[in-house]
């Protein structure tokens, strides 16, 4: 298809805005870290957000994560195959997924809920079998995933503007790693929430111009069912039922709903961005956001099908029309076809800034993952085991660029050899799905042991590409890129790899049952201490470290003197901390339980004054705290019931019987379900922008009140 912008807008879009939100999240970093107790100078705020992220914030973050460029074109290019069930059917690939996340995100608070990653979590339970079997699953997924954020953005980005392809490869992912260095995770969660609100804008603005007579080739659900009826009698779709685009009867889409599935399962489960959200989150709204993210987010990809996939089909028998090749649908330019002929010029902008805020929202989530996986995982554990947190923090922000030009590498690779978004859709799943089971079961089931967790998740990858492989050539006569992405091969692969993972590991976890202690793992960071799985060290329990102890040494002993006497140079007290242990600066003969009493006393605002307190609260490491073990008991079965609940009525209930059914949609039903389509995308709206907003008032507020006091100090100075 032809570009319907000019290059200068390609550019501009990537540099200027890019430039514009990189400027902009840097001020709020600033802001934040002058005017507020969040630093972004600190490892766990850097890496966690301080694990106190809000809810609505945590809400809109999850949908943004999951809008990759692949949710919107892909979505849109399963419809334009096989009709208005293809996108409900990608949709539902999503939803089952993140979903049940939100069951696994509440044993993570309860059982490991000082953990960064979910390789650490694999090191603590599994020693390091376990975690170089979870670090591979991480980086090989993280790796898929970036390849595909980027190669739809940019192919979009060529086809709407004719900017090279390459330069866009390699310009969206150094932009995004500009706001990624100076602020961390928060500044990525800020980003996606200002990233989603136009994305749901123009979804709106898209659904009123196409279906509510705006558009002089569609204007009305009933004018797309005449078109899609039409279009069936010339260029019928194989395997559907009458060929019709309006049937959810499919023999490839049923193929395609499996496929989505265990490829969503695979990426939640294995994307070290999800993790990140859920170790972010407040433990009592983790679950939560996960559920209610899953729920907003199901309607962007249905909505992208129904509007922009289907009217694809429905006008590719107009004059004017763009021909399109098997390659450009592969690469998702459907959508973009659609939005140029049904809205003109607006359309291919609004598509372009969907595409630009999309890649850089979910981009950035894969830059801070990643760079966690490698600064946390690899420099800390292996490279450099007594690292400090400034260490680990600064290699995190270094990690941040090598990501970006690793991914952008990668991606040229893919497109130089061929292999498309899609391509790369339907591979997900092979390359990841069996550790879907290892990983899920190391926070959930204690019986799960080393060789079942690191044999489920590495065999099952392996035997899962064998099986890819053989039935290539078995159903398509030889093994090319082309064949390789072929439905049927791919479902062998992805359900291969799947259950084959849950299967090892849980069968060799029943022969010899781990009966694993979760106090083993709670509290405990391999960031604070390699050399007994990640323990805490005794400072950073008792909530100060040697260097301000160092500094305010004559302020502890005046404090401690008030409630205990010295008698022959030691105490009386059942402390037990002796004067010269105050002198030598030395913490390594006191138990955990002697500092907390010793820490009672010397009240924080007593030393608020000094600077190393300060810098102290910053959270360099996690800090201990008090898990809500009943609550997050309650959370669970909740959330257990809500998922398995909406699950079965959305991916069983609704589809099965119309796949089942010999059913054409009326004209009637059609509308039915365009004006059900459009009430989702209003309650999503409020959920991923009014209610931010809303609950971000407060905080703003104070903000600009602490900005404007500052300003007004130095005037009168």
């Amino acid at each position: 298809m032809e570009p319907t912008l000019s290059q200068g807008v390609g550019y501009g879009v990537v540099l200027g805005l890019g430039a514009f939100f990189a400027i902009l999240m840097n001020i709020v970093t600033i802001l934040q870290n002058k005017f507020t107790k969040i630093k972004s100078s600190a490892a766990d705020e850097f890496t966690t957000a301080s694990r106190n992220v809000p809810l609505g914030l945590m809400v809109v973050s999850i949908v943004s994560t999951w809008c990759w460029p692949l949710t919107l074109l892909q979505s849109a290019t399963e419809s334009y195959t096989y009709g208005i069930s293809g996108g409900y059917l990608y949709a539902i690939g999503g939803f089952v997924q993140v979903s049940v996340f939100s069951i696994v995100a509440s044993k993570v608070k309860a059982n490991a809920n000082l953990v960064t990653t979910f390789p650490e979590a694999g090191f603590l339970r599994f020693g390091t079998a376990g975690h170089l079997a979870f670090l591979w699953c991480g980086l090989a997924c993280n790796t898929i995933v970036s390849a595909c954020i980027l190669l739809g953005a940019a192919s979009v980005i060529n086809a709407v503007t004719g900017m090279n392809i390459y330069a866009a490869l390699w310009l969206l992912p150094l932009v995004c790693a500009v706001y990624v260095y100076f602020g961390g995770l928060r500044a990525t969660f800020i980003s996606d929430a200002g990233h989603t609100f136009p994305l749901i804008v123009f979804l709106l603005v898209f659904i009123f111009v196409i279906y509510g007579g705006g558009s002089s080739h569609v204007g009305s659900p009933g004018k797309m069912w005449e078109l899609l009826t039409e279009v069936a009698h010339h260029s019928p779709v194989d395997d559907n039922y009458h060929g019709s685009y309006l049937t959810f009867r499919s023999k490839d889409g049923g193929i395609f709903l499996f496929i989505s599935i265990i490829t969503g399962f695979g990426l939640v489960v294995l994307d070290q961005a999800y993790w990140s959200r859920a170790i972010a989150a407040q433990s009592l709204k983790t679950s939560k956001a996960y559920f209610i993210g899953a729920t907003c987010w199901f309607v962007i990809p249905w909505t992208m099908g129904l509007v922009l996939g289907t009217g694809a089909r429905a006008c590719s028998l107009l004059p004017n029309f763009p021909s399109l090749t098997a390659e450009e649908v592969s690469a998702g330019l459907s959508a973009v076809a659609a939005a140029s002929f049904l809205v003109g010029k607006a359309g291919s902008t609004m598509m372009l800034l969907m595409i630009f805020f999309s890649v850089t929202s979910s981009f950035s989530g894969e830059l801070i993952a990643t760079s966690t996986l490698l600064s946390y995982d690899v420099y800390k554990k292996y490279l450099k085991k007594n690292s400090t947190p400034k260490q680990v923090l600064m290699v995190s922000k270094i990690c941040v660029f090598l990501w970006a030009f690793f991914a952008a590498g990668i991606a040229c690779v893919f497109q130089r050899v061929g292999i498309s978004m899609g391509w790369l859709f339907n591979f997900l799943g092979c390359a990841t799905a069996s550790g879907v089971f290892p990983v899920s079961l190391t926070f959930t089931w204690n019986k799960l042991n080393k060789w079942g967790a690191v044999c489920g998740s590495l065999s099952g990858m392996v035997i899962a590409i064998a099986v890819w492989l053989i039935a290539c050539k078995a159903i398509m006569g030889e093994i090319n890129v082309t064949n390789l992405s072929d439905r049927w091969v791919s479902f062998a692969g992805n359900a291969t790899a799947l259950f084959s993972g849950g299967i090892i590991s849980i069968g060799i976890s029943l022969i010899k049952p781990q009966n694993f202690d979760w106090n083993d793992i709670r509290n405990k960071s391999i960031l604070t201490n390699e050399n007994e799985k990640g323990e805490q060290l005794n400072q950073s329990q008792a909530g100060f470290d040697q260097q301000s102890f160092e500094d305010n040494k004559n302020v502890y002993e005046t404090r401690i003197e008030e409630h205990i006497s010295i008698d022959d140079g030691r105490t009386s007290n059942k402390t037990g901390l002796g004067r010269r242990q105050f002198e030598s600066g030395s913490f390594k003969d006191v138990t955990n339980e002697e500092i907390l009493e010793i820490k009672e006393p010397v009240q924080v605002q007593d030393l608020e004054k000094a600077e190393s307190i300060k810098e102290n609260d910053n959270n360099d490491v996690p800090q201990v705290e008090d898990i809500p073990h009943e609550k997050l008991r309650k959370q669970f079965r909740l959330f257990t019931a809500l998922s398995l609940g909406f699950a079965i009525a959305l991916a069983i209930l609704i589809p099965i019987p119309q796949i089942a059914a010999p059913y054409v949609y009326s004209k009637g039903f059609f509308t039915f379900v365009v004006v059900a389509n459009i009430i989702w995308l209003f309650l999503t709206f409020f959920a991923c922008v009014v209610w931010p907003l809303f609950e971000a008032r407060k905080f703003v507020y104070l903000l600009f009140k602490r900005v404007g006091r500052e300003r007004r100090e130095l005037e009168d100075q």
